[in-house]
């Protein structure tokens, strides 16, 4: 799919061209493709659900400051890192709807959401002419669109617990004004959504189209929602559910190193099911544009100078691992001198997706941190620790649940050069379910570490569910002024969307 990143420009799709009415000009033709014209074969269609893959490079792009990108809202609330900036997002102190990055957050979810409801609606208009020669892709293009949506929708629950649920296309203004969901409600609707595309998409793509999302791809996003929502509804059905969509993932395995995982070399490996594909700039990458730039394209890469303090100018805006975090692991973990480098006072100290990276192209690739390397959102490891939940969850055999465990512990023993002791099986004849469940919780911490927000959802809706109580959480914060709250588990809704919008109420707390 990396060869495929010219496609981005296709972006041109989504922009409608305006002309002014003045009698000169009202019985002319337009100049080019409009939405009239557009979409009138497999390829036109192939285009359109290539910009909703090209929405999620906003995500990872650095935005042209250090407040400029929306990494802050996955990685800092979490006890893995802290920063010695101030930051709302890392100390809960002063958050609020106007919070840029939220804002960001926000925003660049609706628009990936608006792109899909786009595209289903052309994909339902035009499918008797458009699908004349591959007839097969409609149903693919179709299953894409809906997993792509239904990952925001999750995300917009991990971030802010309610907000809109938009499932069409909005044409009129006044359809805008949608209420907040409710409870689950976002959740919901992901996991019908993924159920569908789990149908529609295909088993694999072609070796140039790698990276597309497919069946699999669907199952495991389908039994996350499933086992995020069961444990803040307490429902066996869900985990069991889930176990179903882990069980039916086929032709997938854990890679032979852990380190493939976050190597430039080893990308859409065998592990993965879900990846954003980082790229370089067609001519040259610049940092401070966006990526719906088209006459000078900006950063389809992915930032993570947050890192390494780069560029050096974003000064003490930087995320560090805490004490925490360095404590979990045992020592002789590989994971941990492969995750982190602990030389004595260095607070430069995360490594996982910059020790085996290489850079985008031009002025702004290595200066400014933009890589090349795909963050992996979804992997298996993921996938067997959340069966494992289900399974301890669901009071199913406990040993096939501590049989996952140490599937990963297995793999992390064989990751260096050389075989380690460490991290050793966990015994398989423990009959304590929340002590196993424990064991879940601090595996999923050792092997997502700095990856796709993990710990802070896994914190989060455990929280939620009474589990844990975060007011009496050491975060390890670097910020004295470190205070958490009750409602600071969901963030506040962009206060410009509430004041604008008679529907919609602020999250409590905000």
């Amino acid at each position: 799919m990396k060869n495929r990143k010219v496609l981005y420009y296709i972006l041109l799709i989504f922009t409608l061209t305006q002309y002014s009415c003045s009698e000169d000009t009202v019985n002319l033709l337009p100049v080019g493709d409009t939405e009239a014209t557009y979409f009138q074969n497999e390829s036109q269609m192939d285009a359109g659900i290539m910009g909703i893959y090209q929405k999620l490079g906003f995500f990872y792009r650095f935005g042209g400051s250090q407040n400029g990108n929306t990494a802050p809202v996955w990685h800092l609330p979490s006890d893995d890192l802290t920063t010695p900036s101030t930051n709302a997002l890392e100390n809960f102190s002063g958050l609020n709807g106007s919070n840029w990055q939220v804002t960001l957050f926000y925003t660049y979810a609706y628009q990936l959401i608006n792109r899909a409801n786009y595209m289903l609606e052309k994909i339902e208009e035009n499918a008797d002419f458009a699908y004349k020669k591959q007839p097969e892709l409609k149903n693919h293009h179709k299953g894409e669109a809906l997993f792509l949506r239904a990952y925001m929708y999750l995300q917009l629950w991990n971030v802010f617990g309610t907000a809109p649920l938009v499932t069409t296309r909005i044409t009129e203004i006044s359809d805008g004004y949608l209420p907040n969901s409710e409870e689950t409600e976002l959740l919901d609707q992901a996991i019908v959504d993924l159920a569908e595309a789990a149908q529609l998409l295909p088993d694999s793509w072609s070796p140039e189209m790698k990276g597309r999302v497919t069946k699999n791809s669907a199952r495991g996003l389908r039994g996350k929602c499933l086992v995020f929502r069961g444990s803040v509804n307490k429902t066996t059905e869900d985990f069991t559910k889930a176990i179903s969509d882990f069980n039916a993932i086929q032709s997938i395995s854990l890679t032979p190193k852990y380190s493939q995982n976050f190597d430039v070399n080893f990308e859409n490996n065998l592990e993965s099911l879900f990846e954003y594909q980082a790229n370089s700039s067609p001519s040259d990458v610049n940092p401070f544009l966006d990526n719906d730039n088209f006459a000078v394209i900006g950063e389809i890469g992915a930032y993570y100078g947050y890192f390494s303090q780069k560029p050096s100018w974003i000064g003490n805006s930087y995320y560090t691992a805490t004490a925490s975090i360095k404590n979990a692991y045992e020592e002789g973990d590989f994971r941990r001198t492969y995750n982190m480098d602990l030389t004595s006072g260095v607070n430069l100290n995360v490594k996982k997706y910059i020790r085996n990276t290489a850079y985008a192209t031009g002025w702004g690739g290595q200066d400014y941190e933009l890589s090349v390397n795909n963050p992996r959102i979804l992997r298996y490891a993921d996938v067997l620790l959340l069966k494992a939940e289900a399974i301890v969850r669901s009071n199913a055999n406990l040993s096939e649940a501590i049989g996952l465990i140490n599937q990963i512990r297995e793999r992390a023993r064989n990751s260096g050069d050389e075989y380690s002791d460490v991290p050793a099986d966990r015994n398989v004849n423990e009959t304590e379910r929340q002590k196993v469940l424990e064991w879940i919780f601090e595996e999923r911490r050792l092997e997502l570490a700095f990856e796709e927000g993990h710990r802070w959802w896994d914190l989060r809706r455990r929280h939620i569910a009474g589990e844990i109580d975060l007011k009496n959480l050491d975060f390890h914060s670097l910020d004295p002024n470190f205070r958490f709250e009750d409602y600071n588990v969901n963030f506040p809704l962009p206060e410009q969307e509430v004041v604008e919008n008679p529907n919609m109420n602020q999250n409590e707390g905000y």
